[in-house]
């Protein structure tokens, strides 16, 4: 058989296995009399163990974009130190979920608009909505393009084709099933993303040495100079990468959602530390070691990256050409599939639920709109919040700018009004205030920055990251300010 025909039927058996299961569900839900509960449709029906909620976390996380794609290049550019940038932060961020998990648990509400319009009205639910929409939309475009362009070789067909073809997978399954099939298929996802990360390691770990001697004489294209190569990026992009991340991450909405859908506390403290300890291996060693190998495999020659790797994004496909047979390459491509669909959907359902269930369906109640027409509107949210992710795959060329401006604002629009409910809690006057100035202020400075305008010492403009601290104060400076004048 025609390896390109393989490569195609890998892909279609597991395009059809997930639509099954999303139609299952949907049959499960007409069995019940739930076809038409939103309530069902968007929460799972609040009954997720903590091993579902474990593996869900942990398939949407172990993407080919996030640890895949980006968390191999990170490695790559920085050799160890690349840890610094996504792994720790991420780890750290599972431990303040650990601790946060119950008290957020406290508030009985599922989405974070929704939290926003019980305690600060109209105006704070469609800003954290809309927030949300883009950041969600850029996360599933990343996933879609980070994927398209690895398999698109391996099926001869272009990377606009491919990114097409996993929008249209995504968006049946999510029709049919809902937020119930989004974590039905990662369970599946999760083990076949588990298979294909490991696999590849394997792979380019068993063409490279790894005594300390030959780690500690690596060259890594980016590390700054004067550093270790345990401290590559340097200590001040470190740091901004933990003051871009923590915050925004700590109230990350497909974290959330996966929480508030657990049975109990304590399952939503199970499935954490579930996820916490996948996400150590899969994306921090097993990226560590796909990427540290690589340095070996294709080496930069004087800090220049070799084209065929576009900057590191073709690291998989290069070690899958290189060195697997066509048997165990058939196999891992269709762990690639699985690895961005399982991030697809969940990005996709983030941004269904913040249009749908945030934002139309409320206008549309008060309009007397039925159960089932509200029902058939969620069901196309999903649909069209997969197409939207698919139109931002089109034009997406860096996933350094996404996964920094997007996780950036998290930190200066979603986190401040989110923990503002947990404090002494201002009004809503000053809750708007930090939420407009802190988005305003994130695109504001992050397009000066590319315009060549920047602001603050020369180190940080170095880091690339000025525009999320500026913004972040901007937001508190904003609140402040408003509380001064209406006492």
């Amino acid at each position: 058989m025609h390896t390109t025909l393989m490569y195609w039927s890998g892909f279609l058996l597991y395009a059809v296995v997930v639509i099954t299961i999303g139609f299952k569900q949907y049959q499960l839900e007409k069995k019940a009399c739930k076809t038409t509960d939103n309530e069902e449709y968007w929460t799972a029906g609040y009954n997720l163990s903590g091993w579902a909620v474990g593996f869900s976390i942990s398939a949407s996380m172990m993407s080919v974009s996030w640890s895949g794609m980006y968390g191999v290049q990170l490695f790559y550019w920085y050799g160890p130190g690349g840890m610094w940038l996504l792994i720790v932060p991420w780890l750290l961020t599972m431990a303040l979920f650990y601790f946060f998990a119950p008290r957020f648990r406290t508030l009985k509400i599922f989405s974070q608009p929704e939290l926003m319009h019980r305690h600060f009205g109209t105006s704070s639910r469609l800003v954290m909505a809309f927030t949300l929409l883009f950041v969600f939309i850029a996360w599933g475009g990343a996933e879609i393009y980070a994927a398209g362009k690895i398999i698109a070789p391996f099926l001869d067909i272009s990377p606009p084709t491919a990114f097409f073809l996993i929008a249209c997978v995504v968006a049946l399954y999510s029709y049919s099933g809902g937020f119930a099939a989004v974590v039905a298929t990662d369970k599946i996802q999760f083990f076949l993303v588990a298979f294909f990360m490991s696999a590849v390691a394997w792979l380019a770990f068993d063409h490279t040495q790894w005594d300390i001697a030959t780690l500690e004489s690596l060259a890594p294209p980016r590390q700054e100079a004067g550093q270790s190569v345990w401290l590559a990026p340097g200590l001040l992009l470190i740091v901004m990468t933990l003051v871009a991340y923590l915050p925004g991450w700590l109230v990350e909405t497909d974290l959330w959602v996966r929480i508030q859908s657990a049975k109990t506390n304590r399952e939503a403290r199970r499935g954490i530390v579930i996820a916490a300890l996948n996400s150590f291996v899969f994306v921090g060693i097993i990226p560590a070691v796909i990427g540290i190998s690589a340095l070996q495999l294709f080496p930069a020659e004087n800090g220049i990256i070799p084209p065929y790797l576009q900057d590191g994004a073709l690291i998989f496909t290069e070690v899958l050409a290189r060195y697997a047979p066509v048997w165990l390459n058939l196999i891992l491509s269709v762990g690639l599939v699985a690895a961005a669909m399982s991030t697809v959907d969940t990005c996709g359902n983030i941004v269904a639920l913040s249009l749908s269930r945030d934002v139309l369906e409320p206008y549309f109640e008060k309009k007397h709109w039925d159960r089932q027409r509200l029902n058939r509107l969620a069901r196309w949210s999903s649909v069209g919040a997969v197409g939207l992710a698919l139109l931002y795959a089109l034009f997406t060329e860096s996933l350094w700018d996404i996964f920094y401006l997007s996780s950036g604002l998290l930190t200066t629009v979603v986190f401040i009004p989110v923990i503002s409910v947990f404090i002494k809690r201002p009004s809503k006057w000053e809750v708007n205030a930090a939420m407009l100035v802190g988005l305003t202020a994130t695109f504001l400075f992050y397009f000066l920055e590319k315009s060549g305008w920047s602001f603050g010492w020369p180190a940080l403009k170095a880091t690339g990251l000025g525009y999320i601290f500026w913004a972040f104060c901007a937001s508190v400076i904003s609140g402040i300010i408003v509380r001064y004048f209406r006492e």
